[in-house]
């Protein structure tokens, strides 16, 4: 029988970390579906705002108030997407990966006063950094949560300085994201030269999760088999709805909200079966016994 501290509650609030679909109004070189935007659109479903609403009721019935982070694919171009987060905001907390494409006034009044976190990345390829910058600027105005993000492609590099210095002089975070792809017929955040790792590390936030995805690609390395509440007190949706235990390459899918009428996740902690697994390198894996190091960074 698994033991944890008195301190520690379990179960605890529920990360849901959702992939609303594989469609995106930019395609950005630099971008890990380039090339493959037809075959993961396959994936999407489109049930319907109702649909979701009422699956997400049952899932608050038997867990609560989550906490939902949407992603993709850009969510904002999701059919009906302010109404359907406007609505899941009334009893979630909610965090949302976008390219900020959109206007932000229709989506502060979808919200109606509730808040959310905004994780906005910045491409230079298709966005311009003043409209850009000042929809961050009237996000924070109204209460928001907004971090910037950056993926460090190495033709953008050079522009990292400036932005950053911008996000500072604000108070807002800046993200970088390593580069994941092929650039010049290397493979990438492998490749990057030491001098490329400087810029990045010299650039990031203080904490920044991507910094630890980065430290995995260098290092390659790995814990193995062991105790993890991912899949109890975290779980990865994909387009198709098909639920995951974490992100972890073939990992252990747990159900489908949209085929299973009586969804539920692990009903305790479990031993990781899956690896390499970057989640068990840094501080994103729920690793029994090591709560202090990942307890507060799951809200």
């Amino acid at each position: 029988m698994e033991t944890h501290s008195p301190k520690l509650p379990f179960p605890h609030r529920v990360f849901w970390d959702w992939d609303m679909h594989y469609t995106c109004n930019y395609k950005c070189s630099y971008c890990f579906l380039t090339g493959k935007w037809e075959k993961a659109a396959l994936e999407n479903r489109y049930p319907g705002t109702a649909k979701w609403l009422a699956i997400w009721e049952k899932i608050y019935d038997k867990y609560g108030s989550c906490h939902i982070h949407f992603s993709g694919g850009e969510p904002s171009v999701y059919p009906d997407f302010f109404t359907l987060i406007g609505a899941l905001a009334k009893k979630n907390t909610l965090e949302l990966s976008t390219n900020l494409s959109f206007e932000v006034k229709p989506f502060i009044e979808a919200m109606e006063g509730h808040k959310a976190e905004v994780l906005a990345s910045f491409h230079p390829e298709f966005a311009d950094w003043g409209i850009f910058f000042e929809k961050i600027l009237e996000l924070k105005r109204n209460n928001f949560s907004v971090s910037v993000c950056y993926v460090a492609y190495p033709p953008l590099l050079g522009e990292m300085e400036k932005i950053k210095a911008e996000c500072d002089a604000n108070m807002i975070s800046f993200i970088v994201q390593p580069f994941r792809g092929i650039f010049r017929g290397r493979t990438y955040p492998e490749s990057y030269t030491q001098k490329e790792v400087e810029i990045i590390r010299t650039y990031a936030s203080s904490f920044s999760i991507n910094e630890i995805l980065l430290d995995y690609h260098l290092n390659k390395g790995s814990k193995h088999n062991v105790l993890c509440r991912m899949g109890q007190m975290y779980a990865k949706i994909y387009a198709c709805a098909d639920v995951y235990r974490c992100e972890a390459i073939e990992g252990t899918k747990i159900g489908n909200l949209l085929e299973d009428q009586d969804f539920k996740l692990l009903d305790e902690a479990a031993p990781c079966e899956k690896f390499p697994c970057s989640y068990c390198d840094g501080w994103r894996a729920m690793i029994v016994g090591e709560e202090e190091k990942w307890m507060d960074k799951w809200r």
